[in-house]
């Protein structure tokens, strides 16, 4: 599938939003080439824009050379695309991958064999966007290996009580925290928790700061009343929400295994 048409709109990239989507903004080499390697094994189909976003064509990636640091794709079906992929002072390429959106930005394009065939080869992208706000996705925590998150709480003496609570959802905007009533007045809207640890399993412990949004009472299977805290993280760095990501799609795929019959 390709577009030429005068008529299409000019596609907004998240890309070029860069304070607003800062937070998923990756930076790091191996990060990048882990991503792109995903979509690779994975054969992911890429929508690739030229220029301003008129002109665009589907491809896939071939090949990561993390030695050389190059990526290889498809050439387009429409040689006057491959013309015009060739031409372009950039091409912005977009993708999904396990309900996350992909984005980066090469300068250009240039065509090269590899392994007898034909491609579109590339430098490999300086950044990449990992786009999954809130409102998209929030998973709830497997039973078997739940969320633990510590927060501390500051006491009329100037003390820190720590609590450890469970985690009900998480999502790349936030978690909801199970927190007992007795701490309901520390849990007001707009409440800040410092330096809170979130225990990820199979990925670290975290350092995030957290905001309260809402608060809502609830009754529990054992018929004690507790609070969810619905928190926003706070200045997330993209490395930590990488970590957050990463979790959030390895559970996701156990799931979709498990109801498959795929998983052992």
């Amino acid at each position: 599938m390709s577009s030429t048409a005068d008529d299409l709109p000019v596609p907004d990239f998240e890309i070029d939003h860069r304070n607003e989507y800062a937070q998923y903004l990756l930076s790091d080499p191996q990060e990048i080439s882990h991503y792109l390697k995903q979509l690779a094994n994975r054969g992911k189909l890429l929508s690739a824009h030229l220029d301003g976003g008129k002109q665009f064509f589907l491809t896939a990636l071939v090949a990561v050379d993390d030695d050389r640091g190059v990526i290889l794709f498809d050439t387009a079906q429409a040689e006057a695309l491959n013309r015009a992929a060739v031409m372009a002072k950039q091409v912005t390429l977009t993708a999904n991958l396990d309900r996350i959106k992909i984005q980066f930005r090469l300068p250009g394009l240039r065509e090269q064999s590899h392994e007898g065939r034909r491609v579109l080869a590339a430098a490999m992208p300086g950044a990449l966007l990992r786009l999954q706000r809130r409102e998209y996705f929030r998973l709830t925590p497997p039973v078997a290996r739940p969320l633990v998150c510590q927060i501390h709480l500051e006491q009329t003496d100037g003390s820190l009580q720590t609590l450890h609570c469970g985690v009900s959802d998480i999502s790349c905007g936030g978690i909801s925290l199970t927190v007992p009533m007795i701490n309901r007045e520390d849990c007001s809207r707009d409440a800040l928790f410092h330096d809170s640890r979130l225990e990820i399993p199979d990925e670290g412990v975290l350092l995030v700061n957290l905001r309260v949004r809402k608060t809502v009472e609830y009754s529990a299977d054992d018929r004690q009343h507790y609070l969810r805290v619905g928190c926003e993280f706070i200045g997330l760095p993209s490395s930590r929400l990488a970590m957050i990501q990463r979790y959030i799609a390895r559970v996701e795929r156990e799931r979709t295994a498990r109801t498959s019959g795929l998983a052992d």
